[in-house]
C-alpha cells in the first residue's frame, strides 16, 4: 500500500451520480439486501480513471492488474454507507483478494490505513517487510488490522511480492558485480537509477521496494 492521488471525478458519474443512487435507493426501500448496479458504478470510464490513479494496480496490496481479475470496491461498505453507492471518493480499484475483505462489523475502516488519504511516510510508520512479508510496525494496531482487512498478507500475495522481489534482488546485485569489476565504491547515476525505478508509485508492491532496498543497499543511494 501506498498514498494514492486521486485523479478528477470522471464525466459519467458527475452527470449520473445522482440519478443512479436515487434508483438504487428505490430498489433498497423495497428490499433492504438490494445491492447497487455494479454495471453503472463500474463504467468503462470509471474503471479508466481508478485505474489512472493506481497505475492500473490494486489499491490496496500494490498487485499489478493488467491482465488480472479488476474489481471496483466500496472502501466505506454499502450495507454502512448505502448513500455512498455512487460517491467518487469512495470506490476504489482492488483485485480479488483485497476485496474480499474483513467486514465493517469486524475491523471498521475508521481503524485502517486509506491509501487515498494516508501519506506513505503514516503508511510506512504503520506497515514494514521483512522481504517479501508485510508486517505492522511495532505496537502499531492500525497497521495490523490494515493488513487483515485487506488479508494483505496471503500466501499468494507473498509468493507475488517474493517473485518482484527476486527481480529487485537480481538488479542490484548486477549492479554489485559491475561495482567491484571496475573497482568502484558506488553506482553510476544510470544504475542508481535502475533500482530507483523500482520505488515508483507506477511500479508492482513499490513500497516493498523502497523499504527493501533502503534497507539493504542503503550505500547505494547516499
Amino acid at each position: 500500500m501506498r498514498y494514492i492521488k486521486r485523479l478528477p471525478e470522471p464525466d459519467i458519474l458527475v452527470q449520473k451520480r445522482d440519478e443512479w443512487q436515487k434508483k438504487f435507493e428505490e430498489k433498497k426501500a423495497k428490499n433492504a439486501t438490494a445491492r447497487p448496479d455494479s454495471s453503472k458504478y463500474g463504467n468503462p470510464s470509471i474503471r479508466e480513471r481508478l485505474e489512472m490513479c493506481s497505475h492500473r494496480k490494486c489499491f490496496y496490496c500494490e498487485s499489478l492488474l493488467k491482465g488480472e481479475p479488476k474489481e471496483i470496491d466500496h472502501f466505506i461498505e454499502v450495507a454502512i454507507a448505502p448513500e455512498l453507492a455512487y460517491t467518487w471518493t469512495n470506490l476504489y480499484l482492488s483485485c480479488s483478494n483485497c476485496n474480499d475483505k474483513v467486514s465493517h462489523d469486524v475491523i471498521p475502516v475508521d481503524e485502517v490505513l486509506d491509501p487515498c488519504k494516508s501519506s506513505d511516510e503514516e503508511i510506512r510508520a504503520n506497515i514494514t517487510f521483512e522481504d517479501e512479508c508485510i508486517c505492522s510496525q511495532p505496537g502499531s494496531e492500525k497497521g495490523l488490522k490494515t493488513i487483515q482487512k485487506f488479508h494483505l498478507n496471503t500466501d499468494l500475495l507473498d509468493l507475488k511480492r517474493g517473485k518482484w522481489l527476486r527481480k529487485i534482488m537480481e538488479t542490484a546485485i548486477e549492479i554489485q558485480r559491475c561495482m567491484i569489476a571496475d573497482k568502484r565504491e558506488k553506482p553510476t547515476q544510470e544504475e542508481k537509477h535502475k533500482l530507483l525505478r523500482y520505488m515508483q508509485p507506477d511500479q508492482p508492491y513499490s513500497m516493498m521496494a523502497e523499504i527493501f532496498l533502503r534497507k539493504k543497499f542503503q550505500r547505494f543511494f547516499t
